[in-house]
């Protein structure tokens, strides 16, 4: 009993821990958790009152669903050439299939990334040449599958199971909700709505007025391919498979999890428990159910992390590639994921320094650090050539590789950007987080786990979940016992440089997740250390203390669910219209203009977001700022017709504008607190009347007003 006891206290410690961090963070959950239950009400209560069930939508869901799987097939099998065509692979030494595979798919889809960059820079955006490509990828990935080794089944546990049914619940949730039609903000602004646009045009071409085009695009050329198969069938398929497409990364990262997990020392239901950490993050859902690219590049930084561990390591050189691969393919999606290849550099040069520090004879040959050095930046350099057209291309465009960023320092224009606005774009990121101390900044980790909300910019714009808050806790414990291994402990500090790029850049969520992965393994590895320090019984006790906190965000992912209820869209009981009609506010004056404006139409979207993917006429739209053109125009006009004249020659004929913001003098952008309120008041009389008497209103409400501009006089 007497050597019982300390293990005993320590398990109820943690555990404790653990329950109270559940405690504070379903505290903060009034505005989801707390009305799951009139929120699943209402969702069932939905289902009885319509139908639920069509053909024509059913089909069109379950189509866009059979183009993304043969894509991941297509994916798979071109990614399992490129690894056998590798000295090494990915999942070269793997002791986990889960890893092999998802590295294969995911090396494939990265590929295939640049292939459709140079088809559409070749101006080869057609269905013929989608077809062609999907019919031989999935010969590829049939092929791949067949002679692959089927490989030793891992050891199936009791403890694991609970974890594989919440994983497919959340990831279930999120791929109904990715069939549904599109309503994120970024993926109507861009992630989509440019693939449309390259589609119509049959290659990249220039979009004037977003400047999001100007961004890497690697993750939305399969948005490109999904669209030109899916537009075979009807436009409803078409946008089912781009977003199911997308959400397969979220299937692929919990299988690259688990597997490093596996890799790493822990067993099954260990495993399972890194998977579920980061399947469960509200975030994570949010991201993989609206069609956003962010958990491609998650994926991608623990490939490129856990490569560079093996190296680390082993010092074997063939490790270096799968690096140099998934650092390139990090980079064609996202320009953040420059901060990782700084870390990683900065691991090849802690390495070579460890080496340099060693006796010379015990360096095998070819490890001298000089070599090291050149083989890490070179496998790094090597990475950044993958995805430099995409940088290329940009620099060729508006003179500036990293445009719309940085133009005080490397130039650059384009229409619709000037230096103005880059700078405030850039302050822009600023209003994430309210970290302004340094304590507030020692907080930050407490505050991530705790108070994290959605839609609201000072508490980070998401939710993130108390696992990775607990697996902090272990890690200090394996720390302190000498329990953490050299290459763990090096993907952690890449997970820590990470984190502390987000801290003193833009505390968006989101733009957190690459450091997940690596703090999610952690759980899994030190979890199993420390249930084993504490004996079997409360070991076991332990692992269901830890499962409650990797599984915390699972009730947030089901009220997020169930306020959206997509399920009778994707189904084919709620029309398309209907369903569209209930979550975008403006959708119904989308409708009038497509269906009543005449094609030659031009509108004036004026903060309207630039959600451009419904619209099916011509606009012009200015990019974040959404009123800048327009109060430019309006202190340079004198009167109102010098400014309708203005609208005119522009080729505007009709505008939508969201008036409760413009014309409150509280909230207008056009008032400058820099100016007498005379002169604003007399800005906001302008326009008022320009709005009235220059115009005709053809539909408006307490919020919207589409009007059409009047003959000149």
């Amino acid at each position: 009993m007497t050597a019982r006891a300390p293990r005993t206290v320590a398990a109820l410690l943690a555990s404790g821990f653990g329950l109270t961090l559940l405690a504070f963070f379903f505290q903060r959950r009034d505005g989801d958790v707390g009305h799951l239950r009139e929120l699943l009400g209402a969702l069932i209560a939905s289902l009885a009152r319509g139908p639920v069930f069509d053909a024509a939508g059913w089909g069109a869901s379950l189509g866009g669903l059979v183009v993304a799987t043969s894509l991941v097939l297509a994916w798979f099998g071109v990614g399992d050439l490129v690894v056998r065509a590798c000295a090494a692979s990915p999942a070269s030494g793997a002791e986990s299939r889960a890893l092999d595979l998802a590295s294969r798919a995911l090396v494939g889809a990265g590929t295939w990334s640049i292939a459709w960059f140079a088809l559409g820079v070749a101006h080869l955006y057609r269905p013929t040449v989608a077809v062609a490509a999907m019919l031989g990828g999935v010969a590829l990935g049939v092929r791949a599958c067949l002679r692959s080794a089927p490989g030793a089944p891992e050891p199936v546990a009791r403890f694991p199971r609970i974890c594989l049914v919440l994983i497919a619940l959340v990831q279930t949730l999120a791929l109904v909700a990715a069939l549904a039609p599109p309503t994120a903000n970024d993926t109507l602004l861009y992630h989509l709505a440019l693939p449309k646009a390259y589609v119509a045009a049959g290659g990249t071409v220039d979009t004037p007025y977003n400047i999001a085009s100007f961004y890497p695009l690697g993750a939305e050329m399969h948005d490109v391919w999904a669209l030109l198969l899916g537009g075979l069938v009807g436009p409803r398929t078409a946008e089912a498979a781009a977003g199911a497409t997308l959400f397969a990364f979220a299937p692929l990262l919990a299988l690259v999890t688990y597997g490093w997990a596996r890799e790493r020392g822990a067993d099954p239901p260990w495993a399972s428990l890194a998977a579920l950490s980061v399947a469960a993050i509200p975030t994570a859902y949010d991201v993989a159910a609206g069609g956003y690219i962010d958990l491609a590049l998650v994926a991608y930084t623990a490939l490129a992390v856990r490569a560079v561990g093996r190296w680390w390591t082993t010092l074997d050189a063939g490790w270096l590639p799968a690096a140099a691969l998934a650092i390139g393919f990090a980079l064609a999606i996202k320009l953040t994921a420059a901060a990782l290849g700084l870390a990683l550099a900065l691991a090849v040069l802690i390495r070579a320094l460890r080496a340099s520090r060693a006796a010379r004879s015990t360096l095998p040959p070819g490890h001298e650090p000089a070599r090291l050095v050149l083989a890490g930046l070179g496998a790094l350099a090597l990475g950044a050539l993958l995805a430099a057209p995409w940088y290329v291309r940009n620099w060729v465009r508006t003179g500036n590789p990293v445009f719309p960023f940085f133009l005080s320092l490397f130039g650059g224009q384009a229409p619709g950007w000037d230096l103005e606005r880059s700078r405030l774009y850039e302050s822009m990121f600023a209003f994430y987080g309210n970290a302004l101390t340094p304590l507030d900044y020692l907080l930050s980790p407490v505050r991530l786990a705790l108070a994290a909300q959605p839609e609201e910019p000072v508490y980070y714009d998401g939710v993130l979940g108390v696992a990775f808050l607990f697996a902090v806790a272990l890690v200090l414990w394996a720390l302190a016992t000498r329990r953490l291994e050299g290459e763990l402990g090096l993907a952690l500090l890449v997970s820590s440089v990470l984190y502390v790029f987000w801290l003193f850049s833009s505390q968006q969520l989101r733009y957190l997740m690459p450091a997940t992965p690596a703090l999610a393994v952690a759980l899994a590895v030190t979890g199993r250390a420390a249930a084993g320090a504490l004996g079997p019984g409360s070991g076991r006790a332990f692992w269901w203390v830890v499962l409650c906190v990797a599984a915390a965000g699972v009730p947030v992912v089901l009220s997020w669910f169930a306020f959206v209820d997509p399920l009778r869209v994707v189904l084919g009981g709620e029309p398309r219209n209907g369903y569209l009609e209930r979550r975008l506010d403006y959708y119904r004056y989308y409708e009038v203009i497509n269906r009543q404006l005449p094609p030659t139409a031009r509108v004036w979207l004026i903060d309207m977001r630039r959600d451009t993917y419904h619209l099916e006429r011509p606009y012009f739209s200015d990019f974040i700022f959404e009123d800048w053109t327009f109060r430019q125009w309006l202190q340079a006009a004198r009167d109102t017709d010098e400014l309708a004249a203005r609208v005119r020659r522009a080729g505007i004929t009709h505008i939508l504008l969201r008036h409760e913001l413009l014309l409150d003098y509280a909230r207008s952008p056009i008032v400058d607190d820099r100016r007498p309120r005379e002169e604003n008041l007399a800005k906001l009389e302008l326009m008022t009347t320009f709005f009235t008497r220059q115009t005709r209103l053809l539909r408006g409400d307490g919020k919207f007003w589409l009007l059409e501009l009047a003959p000149p006089r």
